[in-house]
């Protein structure tokens, strides 16, 4: 499990996060929904240990995390099949996801440089997925994908969800949220508060687009962020 307690985070005396809660349990997926610059990255960076909280406790009980940035952070002088090798626990998995997201296996021989940024945003998705890891930190993991590449990807997250792995989603897309997360939580603009929490219940494969749209009209009280 992971749990935050009364986190504090500023830099140079500018309060970033101000006395942060938040718990995540196995094979749960909580999403924080906020404007740009209230903090939800420098979480992610937090419980990655990239940061350093100066006040309050993480507490991080699963045996491995993988952080999928923003950025795609691959290696330029590896092709992408050799970026994924790095971490995969099983590389005769890499061309069959590969192909899975629509990259073939001439694609998995090109470097970063060779590839659109879309194909890089799936190799880095693909080298986090295959980590295997039981925590997984995804931010705006889908933003610049098509509509049909991101249901794959979407897709893909929730299916290791329902075996256990549990995630950490940032994002400003509305539809995401609903489809993917357990509980969402409502971030203030200044020092992370927490507004509300929207818990969903019903089983993620089972949220049409008619549920989303409801739940986005009804729970999201006309709130839209841009990145």
């Amino acid at each position: 499990m992971l749990e935050i307690l009364n986190l504090d985070y500023e830099i140079l005396s500018d309060k970033i996060i101000n006395n942060f809660n938040l718990k995540v349990k196995p094979g749960k997926i909580v999403t924080l929904f906020g404007p740009s610059g209230c903090g939800k990255t420098t979480i992610l960076r937090l419980i990655s240990e990239i940061e350093i909280p100066k006040r309050g406790k993480i507490k991080n009980s699963f045996k491995k995390t993988s952080y999928l940035f923003q950025e795609n952070r691959l290696l330029e002088w590896l092709s992408a099949y050799k970026n994924i090798a790095l971490v995969a626990k099983n590389e005769a998995k890499i061309l069959p996801m590969l192909q899975h997201v629509g990259l073939s296996q001439k694609d998995s021989l090109k470097y970063p440089d060779e590839l659109s940024g879309g194909m890089r945003a799936r190799v880095s998705f693909v080298r986090a997925m295959l980590s295997e890891p039981d925590l997984l930190l995804l931010d705006e993991p889908f933003s610049g994908l098509d509509t049909d590449m991101r249901e794959i990807l979407i897709n893909l997250v929730l299916e290791r969800v329902s075996k256990g792995m549990s995630v950490v989603l940032v994002t400003h897309d509305r539809f995401e949220a609903v489809k993917m997360s357990d509980e969402i939580y409502f971030l203030t603009q200044k020092g992370m508060g927490v507004k509300r929490i929207l818990s969903l219940d019903i089983n993620q494969h089972k949220r049409d687009n008619a549920y989303i749209q409801h739940i986005i009209d009804d729970g999201f009280n006309g709130e839209v962020y841009y990145d």
